[in-house]
């Protein structure tokens, strides 16, 4: 019996179904992020695979819009940075229609309860950019005390040096 390769076609055909089971998790990057009209749609690219999926969001209807900021705010933006999402990963989980955010799900979805929380890169990005508007203001602050405290040395050395000779 001869052993043969599998071609990419039937490899990429294995690997998603082993995935796309309903309620598994997967970690995906958000290639793009179009508004268009009423509908905002979030394309994911996986790693294991070249197609990607995309999901649609109704602008108009309030469940998809809470389901976007939840999104927006699990990657560490606002709702209308939503297209900084791009280039980001997410996690997502697999629903019998398709690859969904996780954050969009009541309670991170399926399967979050056994796994530990994970803090993503955003996250951090986040965190570090309250961290530097935070120096920022404390270094304006210190340059301006150090230019007043500066300023009054040199008066009262000019005046020392006049009183002395």
């Amino acid at each position: 019996m001869a052993l043969r390769e599998y071609t990419d076609d039937e490899y990429e055909r294995l690997q998603r179904s082993e995935r796309e089971l309903t309620g598994n998790r997967e970690r995906a990057d958000v290639t793009d992020v179009a508004v268009v009209d009423d509908t905002a749609t979030l394309t994911l690219g996986f790693e294991w695979t070249s197609e990607s999926d995309s999901v649609s969001y109704d602008l108009d209807d309030a469940r998809d819009v809470m389901e976007l900021k939840a999104v927006a705010a699990d990657a560490g933006y606002e709702y209308d940075q939503l297209f900084h999402l791009e280039g980001e990963t997410i996690p997502v989980v697999y629903l019998e229609n398709g690859w969904v955010p996780a954050a969009a799900l009541p309670g991170g979805g399926p399967g979050t309860a056994d796994e530990p929380t994970q803090q993503g890169p955003s996250l951090v990005d986040s965190a570090y950019r309250r961290l530097s508007e935070r120096v920022d203001d404390i270094t304006a602050r210190s340059v301006v005390l150090g230019v007043i405290v500066t300023k009054k040395l040199l008066i009262v050395s000019a005046l020392v040096y006049l009183l002395v000779t």
